[in-house]
């Protein structure tokens, strides 16, 4: 269970969260050149609709896995050290990430945020930077310019990703999140149609 959680939960925050914030550099450069404009800002509703929903159920996610977690460990120091975590001296560093998701992510119905590329590309990056991230990085910074630490590197940086993994990766999240959006825009639309048919 609480495997499966965590899964839904990466998934929502690295393939379809990312693939709303390179959706919507695409979505703006078409804007544009393309002549209906009606039409594809109605898509581009839908989609930020689809982004304020995928931020709720991260949310719900995430503290159901908290729960679950916790009524699972045997271990009593450990949950007396997760206790700690969640509600001790340093409990911000545990609850602030989260609600900054779905702050970010709920400010979409906002019309002027909404419709405003940098914030929605910001939304995207603090899935992708995370304070934990950000702290990583800064002391690694931090350390790494101190004349004592530089040191010149050679060898094989090889990681295995070519530009080619990296651009279809891009590819995916963005067809995911267009796929999944494309499914509620259009299923919306019928369900409608369908309801003023039958009852009007």
């Amino acid at each position: 269970m609480l495997e499966t959680l965590d899964y839904i939960s990466s998934v929502i925050r690295l393939d379809l969260l990312i693939g709303f914030g390179l959706y919507s550099i695409i979505f703006f450069l078409v804007r544009l050149f393309y002549s209906k404009k009606v039409r594809l800002n109605n898509f581009d509703y839908s989609a930020t609709r689809i982004t304020i929903y995928l931020g709720v159920i991260f949310c719900i996610f995430w503290a159901l896995g908290c729960i679950i977690y916790y009524f699972q460990v045997d271990d009593q120091t450990e949950k007396l050290r997760y206790t700690e975590r969640m509600f001790g001296k340093y409990w911000f560093g545990f609850w602030l990430q989260p609600i900054i998701w779905i702050l970010l992510t709920q400010l979409l119905r906002i019309n002027f945020l909404r419709k405003n590329l940098l914030f929605r590309i910001i939304i995207s990056l603090s899935f992708v930077l995370t304070l934990e991230r950000i702290t990583i990085i800064l002391t690694s910074l931090h350390r790494d310019y101190l004349p004592s630490s530089w040191t010149m590197y050679s060898g094989n940086w090889n990681f295995g990703l070519g530009p080619f993994d990296v651009f279809l990766g891009l590819f995916f999240k963005i067809f995911l999140f267009v796929l999944i959006t494309s499914m509620y825009h259009f299923g919306k639309s019928k369900v409608k149609t369908l309801y003023n048919n039958t009852y009007k």
